[in-house]
C-alpha cells in the first residue's frame, strides 16, 4: 500500500522545483527577457544549455517558456545551431519532443531551421517584452566573447579556456565536451588561435595540447568579467535530475525511493565533483532521502539566489 507522504517532504518538492524556476528566471533576465528585479548580474550566461533546458520545464512555468520563446525569436543571431544540436542529442526522447515543440515555435516565428524541430505551439503569440542587455554587462561575457570572435568554435574554445583553465594545457577532446562542439571542430578552431598568437601550443605524449598565451591581456581586452563562470550544461543536467526525481516522490514507496535516489546520485556523482560541488552527507534508506532533500534544497536555493554554492565559481 503506497504510504502517506510527510509534509516536510511535500515541502521540499514545492522548494526544489520553485529554485530550479528561480535560477531560470535569473539567468534569463541578464539576456533580457522581461521579469521582474535581478539576481545574477554577475553570472556570465551561457544560452544554448539554458534555452534546451527551460524548452524541457514545458508547461511548469508557462510564461518562461514563452517570453524565453520571444527572446529566442529576436536573437536567434546569437545562437549556435550546431551546439543545440549537440545538446538535443543526448536528452531522452520525453525531453527531445518538448525540445521539437520549442524549436518549432521559434522557426514559425522567426523563419529560421533549429533543429529536431517538431510541432509548433499553435496558442503562441509573440509577446515583444524581450530585448538584449548591453554586451558590455558582466552576465553578456559569453556572447561579448561571440561578437569578437564570432559565433563558433573560436569564442566557445576561449569561453571555457579563459573562465575554467585559465592556467591549464588542455587537449583538445576536453574543450569538446566542454564546449558542446565536435573535437574535430575544436582542434581546427584551437590551431587557427595557435597561428593567431592567442594561444599556446605544446605536444605532450602523441597529443597536442593548448593554452592561453596571454590570459590577462585576453581577460582585459574582453571587458567586464562575471564574479560566476558556472560550466551550465553539467549544471543544468544535475538540475533536471534532482527536479525530475523530486516530481516524481510523491508516487514512490518509501523503499523505492530510497533506491532512485541513490540511483540519482550515481548519475550525477561525476558532474557534482567537476562542477566543484559537495555532494549530500552518506547515509542509508530513509536518512539518505532525508538527507537528499536537505541538500538540494540548500543547492538549489543558493543556485535561485544567484550565490555558488561555496563561493564564486569559474575564476
Amino acid at each position: 500500500m503506497p504510504r502517506s507522504r510527510p509534509t516536510a517532504t511535500a515541502d521540499a518538492r514545492w522548494t526544489i522545483s520553485a529554485n530550479v524556476l528561480g535560477l531560470c528566471w535569473g539567468a534569463w533576465t541578464e539576456l533580457g527577457v522581461s521579469a521582474w528585479g535581478r539576481s545574477h548580474e554577475g553570472w556570465a550566461i551561457d544560452p544554448e544549455p539554458l534555452i534546451v533546458f527551460t524548452a524541457h520545464l514545458g508547461d511548469r512555468e508557462p510564461r518562461l517558456r514563452d517570453e524565453a520563446t520571444d527572446w529566442c525569436i529576436r536573437n536567434w543571431r546569437l545562437i549556435s545551431r550546431v551546439r543545440l544540436r549537440n545538446l538535443v542529442r543526448r536528452e531522452s526522447a520525453e525531453d527531445q519532443a518538448r525540445w521539437g515543440s520549442f524549436a518549432a515555435t521559434v522557426n514559425a516565428h522567426a523563419g529560421v531551421d533549429w533543429p529536431g524541430a517538431g510541432t509548433a505551439r499553435e496558442a503562441y503569440r509573440v509577446t515583444g517584452r524581450s530585448t538584449l542587455r548591453p554586451l558590455t554587462e558582466p552576465s553578456m561575457a559569453l556572447l561579448r566573447l561571440r561578437s569578437i570572435f564570432g559565433l563558433g568554435t573560436r569564442a566557445e574554445v576561449l569561453r571555457y579556456l579563459l573562465f575554467h583553465a585559465r592556467s591549464t594545457w588542455v587537449t583538445a577532446q576536453p574543450l569538446a565536451d566542454a564546449t558542446n562542439y565536435g573535437k574535430r571542430n575544436v582542434a581546427e578552431a584551437a590551431d587557427a588561435l595557435v597561428q593567431a598568437g592567442v594561444l599556446r601550443l605544446r605536444a605532450e605524449a602523441n597529443r597536442n595540447t593548448f593554452a592561453l598565451a596571454e590570459p590577462e591581456k585576453l581577460a582585459a581586452f574582453v571587458g567586464a568579467p562575471p564574479t560566476c563562470a558556472p560550466e551550465w550544461a553539467p549544471l543544468l543536467m544535475v538540475l533536471g535530475t534532482v527536479l525530475h526525481l523530486a516530481e516524481r516522490s510523491a508516487a514512490l514507496s518509501a523503499e523505492v525511493e530510497a533506491v532512485e535516489t541513490r540511483g540519482a546520485l550515481r548519475q550525477i556523482e561525476a558532474l557534482l565533483d567537476a562542477l566543484g560541488i559537495t555532494p549530500p552527507p552518506e547515509a542509508r534508506g530513509a536518512v539518505f532521502v532525508r538527507e537528499w532533500n536537505r541538500w538540494a534544497v540548500a543547492l538549489t536555493g543558493s543556485l535561485a539566489t544567484g550565490e555558488w554554492p561555496g563561493g564564486p565559481r569559474g575564476r
